[in-house]
């Protein structure tokens, strides 16, 4: 296979991808600022009140659609050492782990990681050469992994990474360690676990604090007038409707409607705009929005349509032969092309001997196109080199 056939093949293999990652954004199925960070740190919540859904996307995504600075929740996890006495060898205070406590602010799928540093002490504490480090009970959603870095540089991974072979007295060696939770475990209440070496009787103590909620959620407003009537808690931007109660602003009494979703009524696909960024989402019902200009308008189950986004030529909306019907051009009579700016009156073609470019070419939207290169003009009635012509 030669190269450019190779080239190829892996260009549409990384816009396939590219296309695959777009799709699969998962981030536009949130409907509140803390189902938005539990997807994953890529996802990023928009608070300001005047923003359309979807408020939860990628950072890039939300301040291209007009969030603001201010606007962005998108806490982080943090990591935080409360005690760390170095490793000695003092006879007066061993101390052969460092750090002894460990603080860990968790986001869905964000790793924090810290270094553990081991060094066996000189007097006999009967431990083994080898060093193995164990946890405890890992909360569920939890995952922990190593990463050692033994004498003589070797390095492991997986279940090797736990381990060290062959430990001298008054050796140190390092343990990468590093924790992710996924999602929002113990309902957000803190989690203890223990790394201890094998044989030891220090450890390390590791609080675990899981990030559930953004900032914004501590300023809610119960039975706020931003939601319709009060019918719900303004959170983070977006209303939090009371039992009962549907809709963006909880406009909507769930006696009136069939399902909880009604901003899939408003789509014309999963992942679609609701009303195609148009217009409003009311009970289940796109209501389009209004232009400045009363001429324009948007139109469509969807708001999908619009009579002003057509193809123009001479600066004119379908050259001025035409109406612009959902984003494309209705022709009139005698008038083609995206522009409708072809036109098929073949009169301005016609020759002084009444044939339509002289017989020596074709009326193309108006225009003579010659076929024949001797002859030139307006109406191919020009021969330089022709005799008596």
């Amino acid at each position: 296979m030669n190269m450019r056939v190779i080239f190829i093949s892996a260009l549409l293999g990384l816009v396939a991808q590219s296309r695959a990652n777009t799709d699969s954004n998962e981030c536009l199925s949130a409907k509140t600022c803390g189902q938005c960070i539990q997807i994953g740190p890529q996802c990023v919540w928009c608070k300001d009140p005047d923003f359309k859904p979807p408020g939860c996307n990628h950072q890039d995504s939300l301040e291209k659609a007009g969030c603001t600075a201010l606007g962005i929740e998108n806490p982080r996890g943090t990591i935080t050492i409360d005690k760390n006495k170095p490793v000695t060898n003092c006879k007066d205070e061993i101390t052969q782990i460092q750090p002894q406590k460990v603080t860990l602010n968790l986001r869905s799928g964000e790793a924090q990681q810290f270094m553990l540093t081991l060094k066996r002490a000189e007097d006999n504490l009967n431990v083994q050469p080898d060093v193995i480090l164990e946890n405890s009970r890992l909360p569920e959603g939890v995952s922990i992994s190593f990463v050692s870095h033994c004498k003589n540089g070797v390095s492991e991974k997986g279940e090797n990474g736990r381990k060290c072979s062959s430990i001298s007295i008054g050796e140190e060696v390092k343990f990468e360690v590093e924790i992710m939770a996924n999602g929002c475990p113990s309902n957000g209440t803190s989690e203890t676990i223990k790394i201890k070496p094998l044989g030891y009787t220090e450890e390390v103590e590791i609080i675990l604090n899981f990030i559930c909620e953004c900032e914004c959620h501590k300023d809610k407003i119960p039975n706020s007038t931003a939601c319709t009537d009060g019918n719900g808690t303004l959170e983070c931007g977006v209303c939090r409707c009371n039992e009962g109660r549907l809709g963006r602003l909880c406009e909507c009494s769930q006696d009136e409607v069939q399902t909880e979703d009604l901003d899939a009524y408003c789509r014309m696909g999963y992942q679609k705009d609701i009303c195609s960024n148009n217009g409003e989402c009311i009970c289940g019902t796109c209501e389009c929005r209004r232009r400045e200009n009363p001429e324009e308008r948007y139109s469509g189950k969807f708001c999908e349509c619009d009579n002003f986004s057509c193809d123009r030529s001479n600066n004119m909306l379908c050259g001025g032969h035409g109406q612009c019907e959902c984003q494309k051009c209705v022709c009139d009579a005698n008038y083609v092309g995206s522009a409708c700016d072809c036109s098929l009156d073949t009169s301005t073609c016609m020759a002084s001997n009444k044939q339509i470019c002289n017989g020596r070419g074709v009326c193309d939207c108006g225009v003579c196109r010659c076929t024949d290169s001797r002859f030139g003009g307006p109406t191919c009635e020009i021969c330089p080199t022709c005799t008596g012509v």
